[in-house]
């Protein structure tokens, strides 16, 4: 996972057959595009994106309703005039990478901050990058579309089969794409780079390379940073995830309308579950943690000093202190609770000085996380009752009933089920432009208003502040301190030829196509229809493994051997779902959208043998648009 302006040339050689030259890295990065913390790639002239269903899922689901359920039935527009707008969805392309130097120091860094934010330029949005945990530190400046709109998007079982049963898994057989259109001024954007379909048939052993925006690892961590997630912090979020998920369950069977509500949020929120499963099961591996022990006692013995990793210890120690209370006060995503403590932040951070608020509510992310305050999305009022009680019942295990936090959510209510009542009854947060208005308020203003999900919010953004707050004096703020000697003392010994972790930017992974173990039992690098046939035959059509009604009709009409999925060894995490993956040409072969289960230990430690990222193949999105879908127009705009 290598920044563009950090490639190692002599590894990229080797897979490209040649130097990369900046031509190349151009093409890359111009076409590359962020979406909302995933990844997606121009792909016409015309401002046409590819990226995955799942990436866009929420747009979806903002556009679904009981009449026009395009999350059941997919959506192909005609023309132009019937691409639909996602609301609150935004794309960034990177234009440039500068150096930037911050002190430490928490005040020196606060007015740094500051002049940070006021020196980017007006028409860009700017974003503070840290690598190496602090060592290295830069600019990035994004040219930043705020219209997008779909264009194209399967049905979310054809996206989705298998459901959480293959999520992670490989042999797939999934058509996880969709398409977009960024438009500008009410105009499609036309690209100075897109990508083009790849027009060599791909084969085992090929090189393939993958442009885009894996959000987040975590394989630099000391190991008693890396102790207080496995003993503590994922342990948490897990438990807390599973209830949420129970209770989406149980509201999703009292019928048809329950479902299709519970859909997106279920999709989302068992993504990120098995995820977290599955790092905490890396984490607790000996032959994983052991080799970072070893890693570590070799670093420290040629070290000049213990004292980085003395410091870092006792903020690992205050981290696993602080990390349940930063858990449970983490609100359901997707809700109205969310929403009251966005907006709470949004106005009571504005009152500090720039370098001094909360890093969520500050500079380029506090507009976006205005931008998506003021969007429309679907609110299903029976349900947000029974999350907002459902998370005060886990606030309530996980604190304790007297903790101010807990306090605050009951309300003086004995029930959680009567407390959530009673702050949602008379909201209007669920209103996008009461949210605008509430936004744009006076400090004076926005204090006197009394509604009630606005109360909430205020009373406990001032909770969790002061969490925070705790956490950033006694973890991130010593660490940060330590980033350079540490960094130092790693290239001194192991050398400078380790990326960066992950920070949610633009990076460069590279592979080839190959084969996987599972189980003892080598598994081809693709798969097929007929897998796909076979697959759901095994399981006699039920659900995850049902074909929608389009599939089921044209199944004898479609080429069996047509390519489906397929892998490659590039290294991928979240973040890298719709990221293009091209060949020695740039040219797209197809759309990375999965990691199979080792893929998982890809946060803490990367591993060739067996870590695969798995791809949505270009002739299976062409059989889509040509035989599947009404969108020949859109295969012939794609060169398909």
């Amino acid at each position: 996972m290598w920044p563009l302006d950090r490639l190692p040339h002599g590894p990229l050689k080797e897979h490209l057959g040649r130097a990369p030259d900046a031509a190349w890295v151009a093409k890359l990065q111009g076409a590359a595009l962020n979406l909302d913390g995933a990844s997606g790639s121009f792909v016409s002239p015309q401002g046409l994106v590819l990226t995955n269903h799942h990436v866009v899922s929420d747009c979806i689901d903002r556009l679904t309703s009981a009449q026009a359920d395009l999350a059941r039935h997919g959506f192909v527009a005609a023309s132009p005039k019937d691409e639909k707008n996602c609301p609150g969805m935004t794309a960034r392309m990177l234009v440039g990478i500068d150096p930037v130097s911050l002190p430490a120091e928490p005040a020196a860094r606060a007015s740094a901050l500051a002049k940070f934010e006021a020196s980017c330029p007006k028409e860009q949005h700017c974003e503070l990058v840290s690598l190496y945990g602090g060592a290295v530190q830069q600019r990035y400046r994004y040219q930043r579309y705020t219209d997008l709109r779909l264009v194209m998007a399967p049905e979310t079982q054809a996206a989705n089969f298998g459901g959480d049963d293959d999520n992670f898994a490989y042999p797939r057989f999934a058509f996880d794409f969709a398409l977009l259109r960024v438009y500008h001024q009410g105009k499609p954007v036309r690209p100075l780079h897109w990508l083009r379909p790849a027009r060599q048939a791909l084969g085992l052993g090929d090189a393939v390379f993958v442009p885009g925006h894996p959000w987040q690892t975590d394989r630099l961590l000391t190991v008693a940073q890396l102790t207080a997630l496995r003993d503590t912090q994922l342990p948490a979020e897990i438990a807390a995830a599973e209830a949420e998920q129970a209770l989406l369950h149980r509201y999703a069977a009292q019928g048809e309308e329950q479902a299709r509500q519970a859909l997106e949020p279920i999709n989302a929120l068992e993504n990120g579950l098995k995820a977290r499963r599955g790092e905490l099961a890396a984490l607790k591996d000996p032959e994983l943690f052991g080799a970072k022990q070893r890693e570590e006692t070799l670093v420290r013995g040629r070290a000049a000093s213990e004292q980085p990793w003395l410091v870092v210890a006792k903020a690992a120690a205050a981290q696993q202190r602080l990390a349940r209370e930063l858990v449970a006060m983490r609100p359901p995503s997707g809700t109205l609770l969310e929403d009251a403590l966005a907006l709470a932040g949004l106005q009571l951070e504005a009152r500090r000085p720039e370098g001094l608020r909360l890093e969520r509510f500050s500079g380029a992310a506090a507009r976006e996380a205005a931008e998506a305050l003021k969007a429309e999305h679907p609110l299903h009022p029976v349900l947000e009752e029974l999350r907002l009680a459902g998370y005060i019942e886990r606030s309530e295990q996980a604190l304790g009933a007297a903790d101010p936090w807990v306090r605050t959510l009951k309300a003086g209510q004995a029930d959680a089920r009567a407390a959530a009542r009673q702050w949602l009854a008379a909201t209007q947060i669920g209103s996008a432009a009461q949210r605008a208005r509430w936004l744009a308020l006076e400090p004076a203003a926005f204090d006197a208003v009394d509604d009630p999900m606005l109360q909430l919010g205020r009373q406990l953004h001032a909770l969790r502040r002061g969490v925070l707050d705790a956490y950033a004096r006694e973890v991130t703020q010593p660490v940060r301190a330590q980033a350079d000697p540490l960094a130092q003392t790693r290239w001194s010994v192991l050398g400078d030829g380790s990326p960066p972790d992950a920070t949610g930017t633009l990076r460069l992974s590279f592979g080839r196509v190959a084969e996987v173990a599972l189980g003892g039992l080598r598994q081809p690098w693709f798969t097929t229809l007929d897998g796909l046939w076979a697959r759901t035959d095994g399981f006699a059509g039920a659900s995850p493994f049902d074909l929608t009604p389009r599939l089921a009709t044209l199944r004898r009409e479609l080429p069996g051997a047509t390519p489906l999925n397929f892998i490659c060894t590039a290294d991928i995490v979240g973040g890298n779902s719709g990221s293009p993956a091209v060949n020695r040409q740039g040219d797209w072969v197809g759309v990375v959208f999965d990691g199979n289960l080792d893929s998982l230990a890809g946060r803490f430690a990367f591993d060739e043998r067996n870590n695969r990222a798995v791809v949505v193949h270009q002739a299976a999105i062409k059989l889509a648009l040509r035989q599947l879908y009404p969108a020949k127009h859109l295969a012939e705009e794609l060169g398909l």
